[in-house]
């Protein structure tokens, strides 16, 4: 979005810019099957133009709507050829593109560091910090191409924070370390089982609807909260190869705290806590099979 010299009263000077990098790949030979997929998605916006105040020169920062940057990867190998089972190693990566840098008054997160005018902001989250590594070997489930299913009684995972100073702010899920009130350990390895089950399906020849399910335990903190990454898409062909999509997508990790939205709070957001995190996107996506 970009508004610029509004009329008064119909909004404020805007720049939004996002994006959304997805790419696949898929390999078999003979029971031999490897699939790879990354997820770059990148959202920012600046609402207002000039200067933080009369005394600098300072411009008024983009804020960060969205920053993920995913790759997983497959790997199965069939039992037979008629079979639809399959033994399977899951790899996985989950963390961030560019810099947060969280304000102390509103909350809200921008791309740069400020420390002028009303803005006093802290460098909160980076690339690796945090990062969630995942090795989950285990079996797969794949009956024809709509659904598949994949479980692992040994999955695990290590939250990795390269950054002492990010790791020492406690937000990101690790514990003190032993004997300190103040320094943070900068990674933390977890045992779990981890499930997967994901549709992809098209309809009318047109609408093609895609949803996957994550659940992880960890055996070794508190097994009873289930960590849960739910995707969904639903997008429709406009032209061959442009289609108009929605995503929808929920988060629940109990070891990471939230921004809590709160519509009237100053800003928006009330502290900080343990939330569903909710985010949906309308897309204008382009695909190309190669």
């Amino acid at each position: 979005l970009l508004n610029i010299n509004p009329y008064v009263g119909a909004g404020s000077d805007r720049l939004g810019i996002g994006g959304v990098l997805n790419y696949k790949t898929i390999y078999t030979k003979a029971l031999f099957s490897w699939k790879t997929e990354l997820l770059i998605n990148l959202t920012t916006q600046r609402i207002g133009s000039g200067v933080v105040s009369p005394t600098s020169s300072q411009k008024i920062p983009f804020e960060k709507a969205l920053d993920q940057f995913n790759v997983n990867t497959n790997f199965a190998y069939k039992l037979n050829s008629s079979s639809a089972w399959a033994y399977s190693l899951d790899l996985g990566l989950r963390t961030q593109v560019l810099n947060s840098y969280i304000d102390s008054a509103s909350s809200k997160v921008y791309l740069k560091e400020i420390k002028e005018g009303n803005y006093n902001t802290s460098l909160v989250s980076k690339i690796f910090s945090p990062a969630l590594i995942t090795l989950a070997p285990g079996i797969q489930y794949a009956k024809g191409s709509k659904w598949n299913f994949f479980l692992s009684p040994v999955a695990g995972q290590i939250l990795f924070i390269s950054d002492q100073n990010i790791a020492n702010l406690g937000v990101h899920g690790t514990s003190l370390k032993e004997g300190s009130t103040t320094e943070y350990e900068k990674s933390k390895f977890m045992l779990g089982a981890l499930a997967k089950v994901g549709y992809a399906n098209t309809y009318f020849g047109k609408l093609n609807v895609g949803s996957a399910l994550s659940l992880y335990s960890d055996y070794l903190d508190q097994p009873q909260n289930i960590d849960v990454i739910w995707t969904n898409s639903f997008a429709i062909e406009i032209l061959k190869g442009l289609n108009l999509g929605i995503h929808a997508d929920l988060y629940y990790d109990h070891n990471k705290l939230n921004s809590i939205s709160n519509s009237n709070a100053v800003g928006g957001v009330s502290g900080l806590g343990r939330r569903v995190n909710f985010i949906e996107q309308v897309l204008l996506n382009y695909t190309r099979n190669f």
